[in-house]
């Protein structure tokens, strides 16, 4: 069976690239257990910003580059964006609602790779780290619409950790 995703490996520089981005391509658990590790030595509250800033640059970066490269709509480019984060193994990531007009959206994810790494040993949400990739996909959809984004947020309604069916996010924009 073909990955979902093609990967472009470099011949000379040995570079792995998908959707002609640089990429570095690690196992699962590795990720989890680093997660889990820096939240531990920087604190829950301090890691969770630092993870809604970088996260939110390097979505709207790559929804950018997306867009640039394919020439769809900044609408397809935020739907392609989750099925990308889908195929690269984080979880099933859908589109429940997403308005223009009011800069909201509602967002599932199935299959998250915190809650299948946790499984009944999480006492609290572990999907915080989406917080960031949502928000910046939807400050890209501010830039393509040409609205300067004000404060966007993320948070998670619920979470398949803590007994939920699916995580749930809302994330809800504001004009600058």
């Amino acid at each position: 069976m073909q990955p979902a995703v093609q990967i472009d490996v470099d011949e000379a520089s040995g570079i792995w690239r998908t959707d002609g981005l640089p990429m570095v391509y690690v196992p699962r658990h590795f990720m989890v257990n680093m997660h889990k590790e820096i939240e531990e030595t920087l604190g829950r509250p301090g890691y969770e910003a630092m993870l809604r800033r970088s996260g939110a640059k390097s979505a709207r970066f790559w929804c950018h580059q997306q867009a640039e490269l394919l020439g769809l709509p900044a609408q397809e480019i935020f739907a392609h964006y989750l099925k990308r984060l889908s195929e690269r193994g984080w979880g099933r990531f859908s589109i429940e609602a997403l308005d223009l007009q009011t800069l909201t959206a509602t967002i599932v994810l199935k299959d998250s790779i915190y809650v299948l790494e946790a499984g009944d040993k999480a006492g609290s949400s572990t999907c915080y780290m989406f917080d960031g990739f949502l928000i910046g996909a939807m400050q890209f959809l501010c830039d393509a619409q040409g609205i300067p984004p004000g404060p966007i947020t993320c948070r998670e309604t619920a979470c398949a950790a803590t007994g939920a069916p699916e995580c749930r996010f809302e994330v809800t924009g504001q004009p600058a």
